[in-house]
């Protein structure tokens, strides 16, 4: 019988090592799973938190983009309407009651002495004879002709060089002031 005590023992011992072993590995194995756990929960986290980043440049984005379209209809609506304040002002301004003076301010400031002197055919009918009247009064030797080429104001030609004061050019010089200028009554910037 002392051999089969000296087998079991060497059979209990043997259990008892395997199970340490087992326990050991069993631990060892619920460290690593645990350890993978972790490491998932955190790249979990990483990837939402560059999610939620993302997300928030995307809307961020997308936002701007809204107020640069917003901006730009303002700016076209804005440039309408002073292209229409502007346009209606030139209006007034050919019907004012020194529309004429302006003419003969044109005119005299040209320093032509003779060549052809270029009018819209609304202000030729009406302002013909009192020009030739200030033409004659001055010395200028300017044929008056009628075109729709011009707005408003006046072209003095003399062979190949002109002096343009049409309203039109004159609106396109001081264009950029004329923004502003309306900009600030209209919109009070």
């Amino acid at each position: 019988m002392p051999t089969q005590r000296v087998t079991e023992k060497i059979l209990e011992d043997a259990k008892k090592e395997a199970q340490e072993i087992l326990a050991k590995h069993q631990t060892e194995a619920s460290n690593i799973a645990r350890d993978y756990e972790d490491r998932i929960a955190k790249k979990k986290r990483e990837i939402d938190q560059e999610l939620e980043r993302r997300k928030k440049i995307e809307i961020m984005r997308a936002v701007s983009q809204h107020g640069l379209d917003l901006k730009k209809k303002l700016t076209e609506h804005k440039q309408k309407v002073i292209k229409a304040t502007v346009d209606q002002a030139i209006s007034q301004l050919i019907d004012h009651e020194n529309y004429l003076d302006f003419l003969k301010a044109l005119i005299k400031g040209s320093g032509e002495k003779e060549g052809e002197l270029l009018l819209n055919k609304a202000d030729a009918k009406r302002y013909r004879d009192d020009l030739k009247q200030f033409t004659d009064k001055h010395e200028l030797n300017l044929k008056i002709t009628a075109d729709d080429e011009i707005r408003g104001g006046v072209i003095v030609r003399k062979e190949k060089t002109n002096y343009i004061g049409s309203l039109d050019i004159i609106l396109e010089l001081l264009s950029d002031e004329l923004a502003i200028v309306v900009s600030k009554e209209l919109f009070k910037i």
